[in-house]
């Protein structure tokens, strides 16, 4: 698929192309609309080149599922 961002639109927004791609990329990261690998993939950003983009927007890569998993392993480990 191939979207076309109207250049004067891109432009009075101070888009480049490739930073369209990023918002699109963090929003629907945002959303849980994509995963993390596929947000990574469109966006063209490396882990931490995405995740210094999302902590810009104070947007977590921690999650629920995250919070259970780590509450679940400090249970078998006796720590709660």
């Amino acid at each position: 698929m191939q979207i076309d961002v109207p250049e004067d639109i891109a432009k009075s927004a101070g888009l480049t192309p490739e930073d369209c791609l990023v918002e699109l990329a963090v929003r629907l990261y945002s959303v849980r609309r994509i995963a993390l690998k596929h947000a990574l993939r469109l966006s063209g950003l490396d882990r931490s080149e995405f995740e210094a983009a999302l902590a810009a927007r104070n947007i977590s890569t921690y999650t629920v599922e995250d919070l259970n998993s780590d509450v679940e392993t400090l249970r078998r480990l006796g720590r709660l």
